[in-house]
């Protein structure tokens, strides 16, 4: 778990990791310079908790990446679960996810669903899979092992649902240097060398209280199309083209180290960057960009690599 100025949220994520069915074996936590009372906390607890607690405090911001980072280089156990400060964990969460790796050796990682509340608990009437748009038919692809096909158009396992095998850790670290992706790269990175399995089921109480750094909401239209032209000024596109290319990169790495690799996830991973790479690279004159947006209609880039018919219009019409 990484904190930062955690404030009230911090105590009920902490007596849910208490009332686990199965008990973590270790909580390892880096705090990135609190100066709330968060530190004191986490200290108090560690004192009183039934297992093992680690408080790393940061002497410098690293920011949630690498925070993340830090946090999992240090964790000494089998299986590895990402936290978040301000969340609620139900109390079969670590059994549950534990059980389906326990169960499939193939299984690399598992990732649920999450109930969407606010800063109260009150359910405010859809999951975290709602609002990353995780259709029925995607997940049907994730049951069939083809959840690589769902992981190169978007991110759809957040973090604080995730559990993976911490001997896959010599193929996601160190992180990529990257604006906050270390759940979309843990799990894509996984994907190229091993399965990921999904629970549809909420595990967590995932807050929404105004102060979170990243707040999973469901957007009404108006809000869609802001955040389309939100992605085309902060260049998401090019963004991906890093992320992807050093996916590849990285598998090529561990492949020439053993591991077995999915080749098609490799190929996936290629599809995307040249998919992402033309988008990154398209002008702002229409007619200019026009001969790149029919070719990528009628090849289905825009369907298997982003969000379909969203995709091309916002080629269309937000650049």
């Amino acid at each position: 778990m990484t904190t930062y100025n955690a404030g009230p949220w911090l105590a009920g994520q902490l007596e849910s990791f208490v009332r686990q069915t199965r008990p973590p074996d270790q909580l390892v936590v880096c705090d990135d310079g609190s100066s709330d009372g968060t530190i004191d906390a986490l200290h108090r607890f560690a004192q009183e908790a039934p297992f093992e607690v680690q408080v790393v405090c940061n002497a410098e911001n690293l920011t949630t990446t690498p925070n993340f980072e830090q946090a999992v280089s240090l964790c000494t156990g089998e299986f590895i679960f990402f936290a978040d400060q301000d969340d609620v964990w139900h109390e079969d969460k670590i059994e549950t996810l534990v059980g389906v790796l326990e169960a499939d050796p193939e299984a690399g990682a598992v990732f649920s669903n999450g109930r969407v509340v606010d800063e109260s608990l009150a359910p405010l009437g859809y999951t975290l899979w709602d609002s990353l748009w995780f259709t029925p038919r995607e997940r049907a692809r994730v049951r069939a092992e083809r959840e690589a096909e769902v992981f190169v158009r978007h991110v759809v396992a957040a973090g604080t649902t995730l559990a993976f095998r911490s001997s896959y850790r010599d193929v996601f670290l160190p992180f990529p240097e990257l604006h906050d992706c270390h759940d979309a790269w843990v799990t894509f990175s996984i994907c190229g060398v091993a399965k990921v399995r999904i629970v549809e089921r909420d595990l967590i109480e995932y807050r929404l209280h105004g102060q979170n750094q990243f707040g999973l909401q469901r957007f009404n239209l108006r809000e869609q199309f802001a955040k389309a032209k939100e992605q085309l000024a902060i260049g998401a596109f090019h963004h991906n083209v890093v992320f992807f290319t050093t996916a590849r990169d990285r598998f090529r790495t561990v492949a020439s180290e053993g591991r077995t690799l999915r080749p098609e996830v490799v190929a996936l991973a290629e599809g995307k960057i040249r998919h992402a790479g033309l988008r990154d690279a398209m002008t702002g004159g229409f007619f200019a960009r026009l001969p790149t947006i029919v070719r990528e209609t009628l090849n289905g880039g825009y369907w298997r690599f982003g969000y379909g018919a969203r995709s091309l219009a916002q080629d269309l019409f937000l650049r």
